[in-house]
Formats: structure tokens, C-alpha cells, sequence
């Protein structure tokens, strides 16, 4: 009960909280800041209801000072049931009741939920530990300024004597009992706050100022705070226009119209007025419209909390059910559904409620037209510009950058400002009940549609029990899964998702010795792959030139899907039909599935199929005790703002995603992401088994780790809460840069055990990626795509091979591999679900490379991919000159 209370009352204030608390640390670049920011940012939000309050209150004083002369002649002249029934009536008379004097209590009762808000959210903060500001040395712990006997917490004496001070202001000329009150309660969060974070008490300190600050102005200028609130709002947003083009990345014709946005709303509360006396020389009855009801605002606001709070996440869910059942300690996705809908619920209905009952007649309108044009921009954002981002992993990170171009933009803000336009037509017309009626209908349509998603959700959960059963579960010690021999040979075959090809010499270069580590291997920088994501790059990589894009359309009579599953099964058929021990882990899309869906295996049972990625992860965190957020507690967090993304307009998303942190002040929930697959990694060692046998093995690994990007502790580029120490790389502050650095790092930690081992020597290792990155690090040649994003990582180790790593530029594909894993192994090797020989003959011919390949997983109904021949190009003999790349529209 009290966590459901929390959830809807507290968390979110809490979100504002830490959404304020990262931009301003953007802004800064420091903690103390951020904090000093959220005081200012929350204090201004808490304007109005302090002006609600004082109203409240004033009202409260002029009832009892009118009141007090006769109240006090009765309780002169009676006593007990007598004085009760006179003072009943007399206040009956008087339209009051006794109760009422709660309202002088308001402004203070005000501050409670923000108060328990940033206290839970300020003392877990770990960002905190450690950092210094001005003269406080440790924000995550009590100040202990004065060094008198163990240390003397100057922060919160200093809070209070402020808060003191603004209590005296505020109270001059007020009766004792609420002077009482006031120094009461900065008494209390003295005794509360003493020995809490300094960064908590340097909140509460500037809320205080603020505070002061404001109680001499009223007491000053009583009748024009409205206009220093206006002042203060515009003030704010013409700071976050000149952040936004000063500091804020991205795409630079989105930032200008995103700061005019945020001048033209910065000068909106002043032409209000102005719109108001020219509306006053119109007709009344076009200018004043009637009241509107609860109604009008409460349907709107019901149907964005099921739409934030079922329907997108459950859109989402009933994708791939199966990605998002037995997390951690929950089994079925709906609970996360369950925790969106609470969060979105104290957002839309139990705040907006509180505010709409708090405010005058003219807010209240303004309330009742502003809801359902809210709810018409969020179905407009949700349905009309969805946005078109890639796959989205279970962590709630896309597989794509969040980008809009500014013609998309225009076209969403002008949508939006027709509708607004529309709305307040019909309420001016005096017939907005119209949208009341259709808000009510958008309100049981998509209430059925999520109670049927939560259906096919719920049965799909059901029928994966029996799955979830045959996976490995919880762990509590590792053990091996694959087996290498001493005595046979062992071909080794690891896929390294979206492995950046280009930072290898500068990996190297910062890690020298591994130069020497990587024993026998030869680089290929000049490798091409097919295309820049894993749906359409992966399958060449498995299954040769058979299955690049435009082969793959050539067979137009058979699903891509299937395609798709040959490929990934065909090297597994190969090694187990030629006897060996084969073990795959993690392929990419069986079944074209986000979830690995190993039964494309089963007809197999001479091939080992396991899925590794998170199996190990929490036993990782675990052994390091490190307070990584787990995969649910993420959940638990981004889903809701993942609802708001879906909502926002295309302009906004960008900084709602921020690259996957979705506006947390730390980046620890994309390492959780990334401890996924390094886990693995650094696990190698103990998932290898040995064996003295002379028999051959085949190990076909898919690694996540250089996909899922964050920033590591160099220079072994380890994870780590709080990362102090980027490296000395020129792309040190990469992200990229850092996992790429790890992969390599750990599987040299592996390749040394191997050594030891006696394994390495009679085994061929392929390290080889599917694409590579998105932007352009290192290649600038002119051409109208990221050449780097078409440049894979591939490195091979042959058996008994000798020597520090050697760079080779000869021509290759990353469908080379399936020919290099069998060569001298398999004689007269045949694909077995086409009878076509496995070679490397198609590279004597330029290779079509499909730029323009779709990011999603196909309709496994499809037969082609959707190429552009005018978006493709064609490449040979050197990708790093231009010369080399020609349209295909001109083959």
C-alpha cells in the first residue's frame, strides 16, 4: 500500500526532480549545481501554489480576526454543550466551519511530498559520494565543517537560521500560533536533516533562501508578483534557448528551432495580455466563453493515462512478449505495465486533480482546454509521427540514433498548431463538450485495444513457461559450456556486434602489449560489410555470399526468415555433419525473434545452442558489488519515459532519449546494457571446459558487448559506478571508443588463458563484426554515407600461426567468413540447404552494398529485402577510396 502511495503521489515529483537535476548538470558540469538548479527549478514550479496557499490563508486570518470578537464573547458567557451549539450556529451563520482553519496550514503541508521527493532521491543519489563544492567536501555525507568534537554539521544550522529568518519575515504581524508553527517545524527538519548528505541539506538550504527571497518581496511589492513570476518563467526559458544553442549537441537547424521555441514561449505570458484587451473589443458572447466542467478536463487527462500508461507499453510489450518475461525476480511483463500505469496515473489524473481543485474558475478553464488539446498532440505524436528508430532492446536502448529532420519537425509543429487552433475555436464557440465526447470515445478504444494486448501478452507468457524452464536461471558460480581440446583442432568463430573496425590501431596503440597477446592474428582493415545493421549485415557474416541482400532477393519464393534461419544454421550443419563438437551461442534473430528463439536448432541435436547474453550478468554485478540497476529496475524507471517519448513531439525526443540514459543523471543504465555481453567476456576463462581428446570442435559465439555502448574506467576499461579515468585515446570520450576497448581487452585475457591452456596454438580464431558504427570516427572521404558504418571489424587467426598482430589490406567481405572457418578443414565444403559450394569468387566482381536496408526485422512473410538501387552502391578493390564507390543505378 505505502509503495503504491509512493508511486503515485511522491515518484512523480521525483522525476521532475532528477530530469531538472541532469540538465542543469549538463549545463554546469557539476553536482553542486545541478542541486542548486533543481531548489530554483522546483521553487519556481511551487510559485502558484504558494500564491494559492497565501490566498488560502489570508482568507483563514480575515475569517478569524472577523470572527474572534463574538467567538470570544461566547466562550466567555458558556461552557461545554451550551458553547459547543452557540459556536456551531455562529459559525453555521457565518458559512464557516472549524476545519477550515486547515487551509493556514496549506503552504506548509505544500512542501511535505517535495520535501520526502528529494529526500529520497537526493540521499541514494551516487553521484553524490565523493563530490566536492565551494567549501563542502563530500556531498554524499554530513559536512562536518566545524571541527569541533568529532566534527560539527555547519550546512543544516546554517538552513535553518535562513529558514528562521524567512519564517520571521513571513510572519510579521501574524498571530503567535503560526509564528509557533513556522519556527516549530525549521526546529524539526534541523533535528531531521543534521546528519544527512551536505547535498540534501544544500537543497533544502537554497529552497530556504528562495524562499526568503520571496517573502521580502511580497512583503515589499505584494500586488505585482505575478509579474516577477512572469519575469522569472521568461528569464528560464531564454536560458535554456541560449543552452541549447551554446552547449545542447545535435543537429544544428533542430537546436535554432528549438531555442526560437523556447523565446517565442518565453514571450507568451506578456502578449496574453494584450490578446485579452483586443479580445474585449469583440462581442461577449464570443469572448466569454462558459464555464467548463471537471468533466471536460478529467476524460482528456483519463485518456492520457491509459495511453501513457497501458497502451504504449503494451504496444511495445506485445511485440516480443518473451524479451520482457522473467526478469529478475518478475515473470510476467505485465507487472512492468502495471508500475507504468501507477506512475502514469499519479502524473495525469492525482496531480493534475490536485491542481485543477486548487486554482480559481479562469485557471480551471484553462485547464479544461488545455487536456484534451494535450491529448490530441499526444495521438497526433503517437500514431501520425511515431518516428522510425530501429530495434529497441529490452533495456529500452534503440539500436539506431534518435534523429528528425527540420522538414518533419515543420510538418509536426504545424499539425500541432492547427489542432490547438481547432480546440480553441470550439471553445470559444462554446462546444468544446464535442471534444469532451470524442476524448470520451479515444478513451474506451484504446482502454480495449490495451486489455487486448495484455491478452496476447499474458497468453504468450503462459506458453513460454515450458522455454523459460530449459534456460539457465539464476546463478550462483559459473561453469563451463564449451568444451576445446588439446588434441584436436578448434575453430573459433565470435561475432562482435557493430565492432568498430577503425579503433583497433589505436587500441592497440594505447595497450601495446597486446600486440604481442594477439599472437598470429592478421587485421583486414579493408573489409566491407553488406549493410549497416545486424538484420541484413548478419546474415553474409553466417552464411557467405549466398545470403547478402541482393542474392538473398534473388530467391523471391522463399520468406526472408528462412533465409535468414539458413544462414545462421548452415556452419553449425557443416562442423556437426563433419564430426565435430559444436556449440553456438546467441545468434542473431532465429526466427527473426529480439529474443533468442533457440528451436530453430532442435531437428540439431549435434549442436549445442545456448543463449549467454544477461544469463551471467547479475552474478557479475554480484561478485564486483557494484549498484548497477538491474533490468527491471530500468523497466521500472524508462517505461514510462519511454511513454513520454512516444508522446512528445519529434522535436523534443532527442533530449527525452539522451543516447539511452532517458534523463538519469548517470549513464550506469546503459553499462547494465553493456554488462549484458562483457560479462561474458570476462567470464571466458571459466566457461572454457579442456579436454585431452582428439576430437574437433566448433565454437560460433555472438558477443553484445561492443554494441551496447557506455564509458568504462581505463586504462583496463572495467565497469565502474562513477568513471574517474577516460584513457588517452584521441577518442576518449567516445563511448564506443571504451566498449570496444574492453571486448578487446578481455578476449586478450581469454587468448592468454588459452595459452596457458595449450589451446591456442591449434585453434583458428575469427573475430569479425556485422557493420560498424553509425557516425563516421576516423574515414572522411567525401561519400554521402558513414563509410565506417560499412567497415567491419575482421581479424583471423590461423592454426599454428606465429608473430605480433600483421595488418593486411587486401580486399575482403565479412562474407569471407563462413570460407575462412572451413578452409583446409572441410573438403569440397556445400551450403546444405542450397548445394552451392562455400567460396570467395562473387569479390572478383564490385559487391552491392545495400545503404539503403531497412533497420527493422522484416515481415517474416517477406521475400525481399526493400533496396533503393539509387540509395545502394557498389564497391571494389579499396573501401577507403571514393573512386572505388559507384551508384548502383548506373550497373
Amino acid at each position: 500500500m505505502l509503495n503504491n502511495l509512493y508511486t503515485i503521489i511522491i515518484y512523480p515529483l521525483v522525476q521532475i526532480i532528477e530530469i531538472v537535476f541532469v540538465f542543469t548538470g549538463k549545463i554546469f558540469k557539476n553536482t553542486g549545481f545541478s542541486i542548486v538548479g533543481v531548489s530554483i527549478t522546483v521553487s519556481l514550479l511551487c510559485l502558484p501554489l504558494y500564491a494559492v496557499a497565501e490566498q488560502w490563508q489570508q482568507l483563514e486570518r480575515d475569517i478569524q480576526k472577523k470572527l474572534k470578537p463574538k467567538i470570544k464573547k461566547i466562550k466567555s458567557v458558556s461552557r461545554g454543550d451550551e458553547q459547543y451549539m452557540l459556536l456551531s450556529t455562529y459559525y453555521r451563520q457565518n458559512n464557516y466551519h472549524p476545519v477550515y482553519a486547515l487551509r493556514s496550514t496549506f503552504g506548509l503541508l505544500i512542501q511535505i511530498p517535495f520535501f520526502i521527493a528529494a529526500y529520497s532521491y537526493l540521499s541514494r543519489l551516487e553521484t553524490l559520494n565523493g563530490t566536492s563544492f565551494l567549501f563542502i567536501r563530500d556531498l554524499g555525507a554530513p559536512d562536518g565543517l566545524v571541527p569541533l568534537g568529532g566534527g560539527i554539521n555547519l550546512l543544516p544550522v546554517l538552513m535553518t537560521l535562513i529558514n528562521c529568518l524567512a519564517g520571521a519575515v513571513y510572519t510579521s504581524g501574524f498571530p503567535l500560533k503560526e509564528k509557533v508553527q513556522l519556527f516549530g517545524m525549521a526546529a524539526v527538519f534541523l533535528i531531521l536533516l543534521y546528519n544527512s548528505p551536505s547535498g540534501l541539506v544544500l537543497y533544502w538550504t537554497m529552497n530556504n533562501v528562495f524562499s526568503l527571497v520571496k517573502d521580502i518581496y511580497y512583503k515589499i511589492s505584494y500586488k505585482h508578483k505575478f509579474k516577477i513570476v512572469i519575469f522569472l518563467f521568461s528569464l528560464v526559458c531564454i536560458f535554456l534557448s541560449l543552452y541549447i544553442m551554446t552547449i545542447y549537441k545535435g543537429n544544428f537547424s533542430l537546436r535554432l528551432l528549438l531555442a526560437v521555441l523556447f523565446i517565442v514561449v518565453s514571450l507568451v505570458p506578456w502578449i496574453i495580455p494584450l490578446a485579452k484587451k483586443l479580445l474585449s473589443c469583440l462581442p461577449r458572447r464570443v469572448c466569454i466563453p462558459v464555464y467548463t466542467g471537471f468533466l471536460d478536463f478529467m476524460v482528456p487527462m483519463a485518456a492520457l493515462w491509459v495511453l501513457t500508461g497501458f497502451f504504449i507499453p503494451s504496444l511495445l510489450i506485445v511485440s516480443s512478449p518473451l524479451e520482457f518475461s522473467y526478469i529478475d525476480n518478475y515473470t510476467t511483463p505485465v507487472f512492468f505495465i502495471a508500475n507504468t500505469a501507477k506512475q502514469s496515473f499519479g502524473f495525469f489524473i492525482f496531480w493534475s486533480s490536485c491542481l485543477f481543485f486548487l486554482f480559481s474558475r479562469k485557471v480551471k478553464n484553462i485547464f479544461a482546454v488545455a487536456a484534451p488539446m494535450v491529448l490530441m498532440f499526444a495521438l497526433c505524436n503517437v500514431f501520425l509521427f511515431a518516428g522510425n528508430y530501429g530495434i529497441i532492446s529490452v533495456n529500452l536502448v534503440y539500436n539506431s540514433s534518435i534523429s528528425h529532420g527540420l522538414p518533419e519537425i515543420i510538418r509536426n509543429l504545424a499539425v500541432l498548431l492547427i489542432l490547438a487552433l481547432f480546440v480553441l475555436i470550439l471553445y470559444f464557440s462554446r462546444k468544446l463538450k464535442f471534444i469532451t465526447v470524442a476524448a470520451l470515445l479515444c478513451l474506451f478504444s484504446i482502454t480495449g485495444l490495451s486489455a487486448y494486448h495484455i491478452f496476447l501478452i499474458q497468453k504468450e507468457y503462459s506458453a513460454s513457461r515450458e522455454y523459460h524452464n530449459n534456460r539457465i536461471s539464476e546463478l550462483t558460480q559459473v561453469t563451463p559450456i564449451f568444451t576445446l581440446s588439446k588434441a584436436g583442432k578448434n575453430t573459433v568463430l565470435i561475432m562482435l556486434d557493430r565492432a568498430v573496425s577503425v579503433f583497433l590501431p589505436y587500441i592497440f596503440d594505447e595497450s601495446p602489449e597486446l600486440y604481442s597477446v594477439y599472437e598470429g592474428f592478421v587485421f583486414y582493415p579493408n573489409t566491407v560489410s553488406f549493410n549497416g545493421y545486424t538484420s541484413i549485415g548478419a546474415p553474409p557474416l553466417f552464411g557467405g555470399y549466398e545470403y547478402t541482400p541482393r542474392e538473398i532477393n534473388k530467391r523471391d519464393e522463399v520468406p526472408v526468415v528462412i533465409k535468414h534461419n539458413e544462414s545462421l544454421l548452415m556452419l553449425p550443419r557443416i562442423f556437426s555433419e563433419a564430426g565435430y563438437s559444436v556449440t553456438v551461442t546467441d545468434p542473431p534473430y532465429p526466427n527473426y525473434s529480439t529474443k533468442e528463439d533457440l528451436r530453430i536448432y532442435d531437428p540439431y541435436p549435434k549442436v549445442k545452442a545456448l543463449v549467454t547474453d544477461s544469463v551471467y550478468t547479475k552474478l557479475w554485478i554480484k561478485e564486483h558489488d557494484i549498484n548497477f540497476p538491474s533490468t527491471s529496475d530500468i523497466l521500472k524507471r524508462n517505461l514510462f519515459w519511454y511513454s513520454i517519448f512516444k508522446i512528445a513531439p519529434p522535436a523534443f525526443r532527442q533530449g527525452i532519449y539522451l543516447q539511452g540514459d532517458w534523463c538519469a543523471p548517470v549513464s550506469s543504465q546503459k553499462t547494465t546494457l553493456t554488462l549484458n555481453g562483457y560479462s561474458v567476456l570476462d567470464y571466458l576463462p571459466k566457461l572454457t571446459a579442456v579436454t585431452d581428446k582428439e576430437i574437433n570442435t566448433a565454437l560460433i559465439m555472438v558477443n553484445n558487448t561492443t554494441h551496447e555502448t557506455s564509458f568504462l574506467q581505463a586504462p583496463e576499461y572495467r565497469p565502474v559506478l562513477n568513471v574517474t579515468n577516460y584513457g588517452n585515446s584521441p577518442f576518449k570520450k567516445e563511448m564506443a571508443y571504451h566498449i570496444n576497448a574492453a571486448a578487446f581487452k578481455r578476449l586478450a585475457e581469454w587468448f592468454e588463458y588459452l595459452k596457458e591452456q595449450d589451446l591456442y596454438d591449434n585453434s583458428r580464431i575469427i573475430l569479425v563484426s556485422d557493420h560498424g558504427p553509425e557516425p563516421n570516427f576516423v574515414t572522411k572521404i567525401g561519400l554521402p554515407f558513414n563509410v565506417d558504418q560499412f567497415n567491419p571489424l575482421l581479424m583471423v587467426k590461423d592454426f599454428n600461426a606465429k608473430g605480433n598482430l600483421k595488418t593486411d589490406m587486401t580486399f575482403m567481405s565479412n562474407a569471407d567468413v563462413p570460407y575462412l572457418a572451413v578452409k583446409d578443414q572441410i573438403e569440397g565444403p556445400i551450403n546444405p540447404f542450397t548445394g552451392k559450394g562455400i567460396d570467395t569468387e562473387a569479390k572478383k566482381s564490385p559487391l552491392y552494398i545495400a545503404i539503403s536496408g531497412s533497420i527493422h526485422l522484416a515481415d517474416p512473410m517477406t521475400t525481399t529485402f526493400m533496396l533503393d538501387p539509387k540509395k545502394d552502391y557498389y564497391v571494389h578493390t579499396n573501401i577507403f577510396d571514393p573512386a572505388n564507390w559507384e551508384r548502383a543505378e548506373k550497373w
